[in-house]
């Protein structure tokens, strides 16, 4: 079983796999970029790193005069990028080896439209993010909705005790 594990990781390295991973800076999203890093080993060809600002959230800063959605949209765009680059540097994450995209969009339609866009082949995510409780129990979590409509494999990564961040 291990070696088919290793053997499996291994390929992906030689014949050039891009690797997607959704980010929500949640503490689950971190282990989902962790493992990301970990199945690609030392020399990953690619990976994606992506963070969707959510629309929904820039239109009700909108509607609470926060500001224009031009405004509002840029300066998420920017807080998103510095974080993106601070997680980065902190998990020691090689930047020559990862693209950092941070974009507006509903999570689950834009994780799937990168997945394709990039040709990705998996994308990796946690299982549990940022968003709120009622929008889960109506209409699932980003992750579950990813995996309804997702044409890539899809790793979801637990958020359990044994894979706490230190």
């Amino acid at each position: 079983m291990e070696s088919q594990r290793l053997e499996g990781k291994q390929e992906m390295a030689e014949k050039g796999s891009t690797i997607l991973v959704a980010l929500d800076f949640s503490p689950c999203s971190l282990l989902a970029l962790r493992k990301a890093k970990s199945i690609l080993g030392a020399k990953p060809t690619r990976i994606l790193v992506l963070h969707v600002i959510d629309k929904d959230f820039i239109e009700r800063c909108v509607r609470h005069s926060m500001g224009s959605e031009e405004e509002i949209s840029k300066k998420l765009s920017l807080r998103a990028k510095e974080k993106l680059d601070h997680v980065l540097r902190q998990e020691g994450m090689d930047v020559e080896h990862v693209e950092r995209l941070v974009c507006p969009g509903t999570p689950y339609l834009e994780i799937n439209k990168k997945a394709l866009q990039f040709e990705a082949d998996m994308v990796v995510m946690g299982c549990s993010g940022n968003s709120g409780d009622m929008e889960n129990i109506f209409f699932g979590s980003t992750t579950e909705r990813v995996l309804r409509f997702i044409k890539r494999p899809v790793l979801c990564v637990p958020d359990s005790e044994e894979n706490k961040l230190e």
